[in-house]
């Protein structure tokens, strides 16, 4: 049995339009009791007004920043100051990308030195707990 206080903090950064995909992500990232693997403290539902307040509000309480790259990834502002933010207060910043066809990364991602992995569900949570593997 893992002990709560080990397991991560996570702070799920991705464009909305791939939500779809990052809930099959989340279901994925579950033991086989259906347990999930991580604490997830993203933005589960849009946040009308200062979004950027309560975002920083959950990163502040995670471990790790994990941005989920799709196709038009990239190109979104919200995951662009995520990822600045994250790396401003000093958080671990791990990326995945959600399809293989997937070339562009977010600018953020490449300002913290930050290159996205293959979605390998094993991959991505040993990699949550590995807390020597910061890169940015």
């Amino acid at each position: 049995m893992i002990d709560s206080s080990a397991i991560p903090r996570v702070f799920l950064s991705f464009s909305t339009v791939h939500k779809p995909l990052v809930d099959l992500f989340r279901y994925q990232a579950q033991d086989s009791r259906r347990v999930p693997v991580f604490r997830d403290y993203s933005i589960k539902e849009p946040v009308e007004g200062a979004w950027k307040t309560y975002a920083e509000r959950q990163i502040r309480k995670s471990s790790v920043t994990l941005c989920l790259v799709g196709e038009n990834t990239w190109r979104s502002e919200p995951v662009n100051w995520e990822i600045r933010k994250s790396a401003e207060l000093g958080k671990r910043i791990l990326a995945v990308y959600l399809d293989s066809n997937t070339t562009r990364t977010p600018m953020a991602l490449r300002e913290v030195g930050t290159t996205p992995m293959p979605w390998d569900v094993e991959m991505i949570v040993e990699s949550l707990y590995d807390e020597r593997r910061a890169v940015s």
